[in-house]
């Protein structure tokens, strides 16, 4: 049997990234974590190397003899892990046949039809005339418009009336890449939003737990997209009967096709998905963690992650459940002023207090003159786990409001509900 690497290299730079470099850190089975490029507080926990290209990140992984963990979905939809694995290296991550269903919207569009997964009715336009005809003879309103690329979660837009429609024609007009790769025109779903993710090897998955991400920049829902501003985990409001739907109606057609079509798919399966009265529809597939349902889930997992990772890279057979800690965890994103459209960097951060029970994980920050600033539009991720989520609610708040950065802005109403105790949100494997 082949001597199992003692390192891991995380290729990514955000709070997702951070969160795999914490629970790496933490296992026995891993003498050092690497990050490429990581960002300052990744640095903590792990080393640090520059970015690399691909042909670079091969033979600094083949050097090192890591498990590589592909954070972002850019390297996946690039064919990175295939050509890892061409080497004989072990890569959590989906090849680049597998990682079309998030690259390409109207692909894994297309892929739900044929199986009879439940999802929304689109069209696809590849012209702005055709995004024209489809705003005048729209009879309903509101409608969705998605970028068929990726777009790194803001890629999609609700439209509620034709004259906004009508205005984001004129913004994306001059935007040829996104008519050649087709905008679908998308019916509108009302429901309760709930993201799933599994660990597959593209034969048989297993649950994580259920989280809910808060998308929009602020409680107003017509206020701005973004790549998301909290989540929390796991789901109270999410009965054995949903996610029986979920596990015959959407995960297992999916891993059935990828096991059917020999798609080498070994990671994580992300299903954005739309509870409705009619019961569970898919929104869009992910095929890495989440951002920010990562930092809310992994400290959850009462198992080593490394376990788990390794098990997926070397396409071994999986347990039949991931063991979960007995608490529930709230995840809240500090963001730079002017986030999503305009968002000012460089502003100084300074961590307070820090709050017992509380993680914060980088997202956009950098070293700056040895003074900690913000590098992009989500700074900071704060979690908090507990074993309720009042509790866990208010460790998160208290600490982030102990973090100083001008013009930071955060959702105030992540996890607020009344005091709910989490159903099982361990369902365990499917095949």
């Amino acid at each position: 049997m082949a001597r199992r690497p003692t390192k891991a290299l995380v290729v990514g730079s955000g709070a997702r990234e951070h969160a795999l470099a914490w629970a790496l850190a933490q296992s026995r089975q891993v003498e050092e974590v690497v990050a490429s490029p990581g960002n300052p507080g990744i640095g903590e926990v792990a080393r640090l190397v520059p970015a690399m290209s691909p042909a670079d990140l091969v033979a600094y992984a083949r050097k090192e003899g890591a498990l590589v963990v592909v954070g972002p979905e850019d390297p996946l939809a690039e064919g990175l892990a295939d050509r890892l694995r061409e080497e004989g290296l072990l890569v959590v991550g989906p090849g680049q046949r597998g990682a079309q269903l998030e690259s390409s919207k109207r692909f894994a569009k297309e892929v739900m039809r044929e199986l009879g997964v439940p999802t929304a009715s689109a069209t696809v336009l590849t012209s702005p005339e055709a995004l024209a005809q489809a705003i005048e003879t729209t009879p309903r309103w509101p409608m969705v418009v998605k970028q068929s690329g990726l777009a790194q979660g803001k890629g999609v837009r609700i439209l509620f009336t034709p004259e906004e429609a009508r205005a984001l024609l004129e913004e994306w007009r001059s935007q040829r890449r996104w008519f050649e790769e087709g905008l679908l025109w998308e019916d509108f779903l009302l429901g309760r939003e709930l993201s799933v993710e599994v660990f597959t090897n593209g034969r048989e998955y297993v649950w994580l737990p259920p989280a809910v991400d808060h998308k929009r920049l602020t409680e107003d829902p017509a206020s701005p997209n973004t790549g998301g501003m909290g989540a929390y985990a796991p789901v109270p409001w999410l009965d054995p009967a949903t996610q029986t739907a979920i596990d015959r109606r959407i995960l297992q057609p999916v891993v059935g096709y990828l096991r059917e079509r020999g798609i080498d798919y070994r990671g994580v399966l992300y299903a954005g998905l739309m509870i409705t009265e009619e019961g569970p529809w898919v929104l869009e597939f992910n095929v890495r963690f989440g951002d920010p349902e990562a930092e809310a889930v992994l400290p959850l997992l009462a198992d080593d992650l490394y376990e788990w990772l390794y098990a997926l890279a070397a396409g071994e057979p999986l347990p039949p459940a991931v063991n979960l800690k007995p608490e529930v965890a709230v995840a809240v994103v500090l963001a730079s002023q002017g986030y999503p459209s305009a968002p000012v960097v460089g502003r100084p951060i300074h961590i307070g207090r820090r709050v017992e029970g509380t993680l914060i994980f980088h997202a956009g920050t950098e070293r700056a003159k040895g003074q900690l600033v913000s590098r992009g539009g989500r700074v900071l991720t704060v979690v908090a786990t507990d074993r309720d989520f009042a509790l866990a609610r208010r460790r998160a708040y208290e600490q982030v409001r102990a973090i100083q950065l001008e013009g930071g802005q955060f959702r105030v109403d992540i996890a607020q509900f009344g005091v709910e105790q989490p159903q099982v949100a361990n369902p365990g494997q499917g095949a």
